[in-house]
């Protein structure tokens, strides 16, 4: 004999971790109890539905309407976006939850028909349900791994536009927030580039000077600074980094 409690039990902790979940993927502070109670009606309706007299709660509006109140009730949206996000995330994770669980289902089983849920056959179904809510999970927090990490990355990436008299250079620069090199005269903060991306900008007797390697020349530098003069400022910008204590850029 299968009881209904283990029925209303595993439901329950389904509605739970796709409610916990949801909050994750959306930022959403996570109320314990909040989940609990939308987790209780969505069990409650679940088991309302498997009554013969009242089948019409099974209608889509119905199913609808207690997806609406199990959200409000999860995560007490305070504004519209707010409500669309989590209220279409519950139904992608919905659906990835229980996409896991029928694919594990045809890999695990091995007759190909789809077997009709009910009471008397729930101790089979559980098992494709655990393994099924696990590769959810994992497949889940790993989407939302990478683009979180992805979605950080772009965050700190930013285009710029370098001029230089009539010439002008773009490209996308990191954002660099340990960065605190400072022009020491003005105590302006400094955009580090590498050569390449600034080098149609550039004057060719600087240009001379990366190609021969002699910009660390102080005489070459000096000579580069006498034949450019007031046309372009050049500055010197002294620098420290991991086994290197005295070095110099040009600015």
């Amino acid at each position: 004999m299968i009881y209904i409690e283990y029925l209303l039990i595993e439901n329950f902790i389904i509605n739970f971790i796709i409610l916990y979940v949801v909050a994750r993927i959306t930022r959403t502070k996570i109320y314990k109890l909040r989940l609990f109670i939308s987790s209780t009606i969505g069990t409650i309706y679940t088991l309302i539905v498997y009554y013969p007299s009242m089948e019409f709660m099974g209608k889509f509006l119905i199913k609808f309407a207690i997806s609406i109140l199990m959200v409000i009730l999860a995560y007490n949206p305070e504004k519209l976006p707010q409500f669309i996000k989590q209220f279409s995330t519950f139904y992608l994770v919905s659906f990835i939850f229980a996409g896991a669980i029928m694919g594990i289902f045809y890999i695990l089983n091995n007759n190909y028909y789809l077997i009709k849920f009910s009471f008397s056959n729930f101790i089979e179904l559980s098992r494709y349900l655990i393994i099924g809510i696990i590769v959810a999970i994992i497949l889940l927090f790993s989407i939302l791994k990478y683009y979180q990490k992805r979605l950080s990355r772009e965050n700190y990436l930013t285009s710029i536009a370098i001029g230089l008299k009539d010439k002008e250079v773009n490209f996308i620069a990191l954002i660099d927030t340990g960065n605190s090199l400072k022009e020491p005269i003005t105590q302006k903060p400094v955009i580090i580039a590498e050569y390449l991306a600034i080098e149609k900008i550039l004057p060719h007797s600087i240009r001379d000077m990366y190609l021969n390697n002699k910009e660390l020349d102080l005489n070459i530098i000096a000579k580069v600074m006498e034949e450019i003069g007031d046309d372009i400022k050049l500055r010197l910008i002294p620098f420290k980094s991991i086994g290197n204590d005295s070095g110099i850029l040009i600015g």
